[in-house]
C-alpha cells in the first residue's frame, strides 16, 4: 500500500523526530541520569532508549508518569532541548492522536501537526508536573488544538461562496473526534473518558494497552468505556442519562443502566460501535520493533 500523499514530504512530526534523534546521538546524548526515576534501569538512559522503555508493556504506569514528570519539569524550567526531548518521547502518541484528523483533511496534515505541537507547548506551560496521567493530558491538549483547526476547515468547506461553483456540501454530522470534544465541553463525559474512546475506538490502541497506561484492570477499563459511550449515545439522541459526575448516581445503578444503553444504541453510531476506524498501513515506523503496536500510526 502506498503512503498517503500528505506523508510523502517532511512534516512537523518528522522534523521533530529528526531533531530528537540528533539530541540523543552520541557522544553526549540527552538523557536521564541513573536513579532519577525509581523502576528504570540503574544507569544513564538516552531519551531514545527511555522512550522505548516507557512504551514497553512491562513498564508500569507509575514509572511512566514519574519519568514524564521529570521531563516536564525540566522542559518548564530549562526549555530548549528538554522541550524537544519531551515532545520526542510523546511523538508516537501525538501521531496516533492526530491520525484521524489528517485523514479528514489530508491537504492540511502539516498544519494539523503544527497545531498539535503548538498545543503541546501550551500544555507544557500550564501543566503541573505533580499531577497524574501527564502523558494523556499533554497529548489531549495537543489534539484539542489540532481539532479546532479541523473544525474551522470543515466549516469553511460548507460555507457558500460568492461564485457559483461545485463545492463539497457541509457534513450533517461532526467527525467522531470532534463529537467527543463537544461532549466533553457539554459535560456529558470527562476528558479522560473521551481520550479512552478516541484511542481505543478510533485509533489503534487495544484495551490492554489502555489499561496498562491507566494503571487499571482490563475489565474495569472496558466497563468505564462502555459507560462513557452510553452517555454519548444518549446525548446524541438516545434516552437521557445523568451527566458525568452526577451526585445522585449510584455506582451499581450507573454501571447497569449505562451498560444496557451502550449495547442497545451501539449500532446507531458506527464509530462508537466496536468497529472503529479502518486501520491503514504505513510504509515505515521509527519505533523500536519491540515497542511497535499492532497497527502503525505514523503519518
Amino acid at each position: 500500500m502506498s503512503r498517503p500523499s500528505h506523508a510523502m514530504s517532511q512534516g512537523p512530526f518528522d522534523t521533530l523526530e529528526d531533531a530528537f534523534e540528533v539530541l540523543c546521538a552520541e557522544p553526549h546524548p540527552l538523557g536521564l541520569e541513573a536513579g532519577v526515576v525509581a523502576g528504570l534501569p540503574a544507569r544513564p538512559l538516552a531519551l531514545t532508549e527511555l522512550r522505548a522503555v516507557l512504551l514497553h508493556p512491562s513498564t508500569g504506569y507509575r514509572v511512566r508518569n514519574q519519568a514524564i514528570a521529570v521531563l516536564l519539569d525540566r522542559a518548564r524550567s530549562e526549555g530548549g532541548r528538554w522541550t524537544v526531548g519531551l515532545a520526542g518521547v510523546l511523538v508516537f502518541g501525538l501521531r496516533r492522536a492526530t491520525s484521524g484528523l489528517c485523514e479528514v483533511c489530508p491537504h492540511k496534515a502539516a498544519d494539523i501537526e503544527a497545531e498539535a505541537l503548538a498545543g503541546l507547548l501550551e500544555g507544557i506551560a500550564k501543566t503541573d508536573p505533580r499531577r497524574s496521567r501527564l502523558a494523556a493530558r499533554l497529548i489531549w491538549l495537543a489534539r484539542n488544538r489540532a481539532k479546532a483547526l479541523v473544525a474551522k476547515e470543515l466549516a469553511e468547506v460548507g460555507r457558500p461562496g460568492r461564485h457559483l461553483s461545485s463545492e463539497v456540501p457541509a457534513r450533517p454530522y461532526g467527525h467522531p473526534d470532534l463529537v467527543l470534544v463537544e461532549a466533553v465541553a457539554e459535560g456529558v463525559i470527562e476528558a479522560t473518558d473521551a481520550a479512552l474512546i478516541g484511542d481505543t475506538r478510533l485509533g489503534g490502541m487495544t484495551l490492554a494497552e489502555a489499561a496498562s497506561r491507566l494503571g487499571m484492570a482490563v475489565d474495569s477499563v472496558r466497563h468505564r468505556r462502555r459507560r462513557a459511550e452510553a452517555r454519548v449515545v444518549a446525548w446524541l439522541g438516545g434516552p437521557s442519562l445523568p451527566r458525568a459526575g452526577a451526585p445522585d448516581e449510584g455506582p451499581g445503578e450507573a454501571a447497569e443502566s449505562s451498560s444496557s444503553s451502550a449495547v442497545r444504541f451501539r449500532a446507531s453510531t458506527p464509530y462508537l460501535g466496536g468497529e472503529g476506524r479502518p486501520r491503514i498501513e504505513r510504509a515505515h515506523d521509527r519505533r523500536p520493533a519491540a515497542c511497535q503496536p499492532p497497527t502503525d500510526t505514523r503519518r
